[in-house]
């Protein structure tokens, strides 16, 4: 069994690894600002802005996942929060990959997350692959950086995996935990056009690339964690509605008031393009909730 070392361990999709890693029989450390024991889950400090780890942490390691970040939708982006949500990611690489080298530590895999946001707040009909590029602006700009401080790890690795994650639907949190309220009340309704597209992917088919990306040898570089539908927002808020068995009448919230209240980072929700999920394909992946009907009546379900 393995040793796993996890950045932002308690976040929405840290916690769910976490659970999956433990039942299968693996040791889960995390790193926190405050630790304390959870269960089967080790906690070990860290302060990224003082640049201070506990180095036990490191000892008889074998994978590291870097999942730690601002979160990039809980305040208006100002320049100052614009810089926090940057240096959230890449100092917090950096303090993990300077540890790794002076430990003169050899990983069996490190897998860090990125974002589909790599290819632009725009929308459009394109499909887009992992070698593609999209807009340049704040979004893509971030998870350019993030993706770049992942190659300071590369000598101390047997293999890298980078996964790009869409919207994550889950009944414990992310884009749902804001959404499902207002829905409930029958006060649902598409954002802007409705015509962006909206990737997603439920969190067990997150959790378990993950878990192919650390312990499957033939996962390496960079892959789309995205289901294979090109659903639309204005799609996905009928089906939501639908789930819930509640009423979808009223008309679209007007770009201009998301922009009003949100600022620039309105631009995220009014925006969405196609992405291709075709090289995880290639990796004979499987996913448990292919459709988004079926993964909004089991999230529904539990809620």
């Amino acid at each position: 069994m393995a040793t796993v070392l996890i950045s932002g361990g308690t976040g929405l999709v840290g916690r769910t690894l976490s659970k999956q890693l433990i039942s299968q029989g693996h040791e889960v450390r995390i790193l926190s600002r405050k630790p304390k024991q959870s269960g089967n889950v080790k906690s070990f400090f860290w302060d990224v802005e003082q640049q201070q780890i506990d180095e036990s942490a490191f000892e008889g390691l074998d994978h590291i996942v870097h999942l730690a970040g601002e979160g990039i939708a809980d305040k208006r982006w100002t320049d100052q929060r614009k810089q926090e949500i940057i240096r959230s990611r890449v100092d917090s690489m950096k303090l993990i990959a300077d540890t790794v080298k002076r430990k003169n530590i050899r990983l069996k895999s490190f897998v860090g997350a990125s974002a589909i946001g790599i290819y632009g707040m725009l929308t459009s009909d394109k499909l887009f692959s992992e070698s593609d590029t999209g807009t340049k602006d704040f979004l893509s700009d971030t998870c350019l950086q993030w993706e770049s401080a992942y190659n300071s790890i590369s000598q101390n690795t047997e293999k890298t995996t980078i996964i790009r994650i869409g919207v994550v639907l889950s009944e414990e949190g992310g884009a749902l935990k804001k959404l499902v309220p207002q829905f409930k009340l029958g006060l649902g309704s598409a954002l802007g056009s409705g015509k962006q597209y909206m990737p997603w992917i439920h969190l067990d088919d997150l959790v378990s690339v993950f878990m192919e990306a650390l312990f499957n040898s033939s996962y390496k570089g960079v892959y789309n964690a995205v289901s294979s539908e090109h659903i639309t927002n204005k799609e996905f808020s009928t089906q939501l509605a639908k789930a819930l068995h509640k009423p979808f009448f009223l008309p679209n919230v007007p770009a201009f008031v998301l922009k009003l209240v949100l600022g620039e980072m309105a631009n995220m929700v009014l925006t969405g393009s196609k992405i291709s999920n075709q090289k995880l394909m290639n990796e004979g992946f499987i996913f448990q909730f292919p459709d988004l009907a079926g993964a909004l009546q089991r999230i529904v379900s539990r809620k």
